[in-house]
């Protein structure tokens, strides 16, 4: 039976705190959902189905399979960002893409669609789904997503003390360098950090 590991497992991706699950389902603490995840005790079968449709999963998923390596995970396509110069960033909701659960892992993470061609030699074209993990840092080198007076553009992203240069990957565009005096008048911060892009074939 693998309902204890799963149960933590769709917890834990899902980044419910063991309380919030007690009160769902009225118990007066987390030791009961405790018990449940080390294995120690199980949930009526009422429960176990009542904890399926919670998690959108099967009762015989929950008990019998390791959702672990095989549970898909759905994450929100979030519209655009531009690989070239910023355009303005659309945080509408444009519906949504598997995941394998390794990805699911990452946690925030959500996927914009790349428009322009800035980054084709780091192979980001346009139509690629880029997945960022939502976070409000980058280090040196890391390729990101950053928003310059509410625009959002997908660059390399170098730091030099105290000056931010977005790099592109295309010979035909120039860096962007930004000055903290710039960064501060432009209201230039980071959405979050590229982990991967998911590649369309025309």
């Amino acid at each position: 039976m693998s309902f204890g590991k799963n149960f933590r497992y769709l917890r834990r991706t899902r980044k419910f705190s063991q309380d919030y699950i007690a009160e769902q389902f009225g118990y007066k603490s987390f030791t009961t959902i405790q018990k449940w995840e080390d294995g120690s005790a199980v949930p009526p079968y009422s429960v176990i189905t009542r904890l399926a449709d919670f998690f959108n999963v099967s009762v015989d998923e929950l008990m019998n399979t390791d959702l672990s390596l095989h549970l898909n995970t759905e994450i929100p396509v979030l519209g655009t960002v531009r690989g070239g110069p910023p355009i303005l960033a659309n945080q509408e909701y444009r519906g949504f893409e598997h995941v394998i659960p390794d990805d699911a892992a990452h946690g925030d993470c959500f996927y914009l669609e790349v428009v322009g061609d800035s980054m084709k030699d780091a192979r980001i074209l346009p139509g690629d789904l880029l997945y960022v993990h939502r976070q409000d840092y980058l280090n040196n080198g890391d390729i990101g997503v950053v928003l310059i007076d509410d625009e959002a553009t997908v660059k390399t992203v170098y730091f030099k003390g105290d000056t931010m240069i977005l790099q592109p990957a295309n010979d035909a565009y120039e860096p962007i360098v930004l000055s903290a005096r710039d960064q501060e008048a432009k209201n230039v911060h980071v959405i979050g950090k590229v982990l991967h892009n998911r590649i369309k074939f025309s």
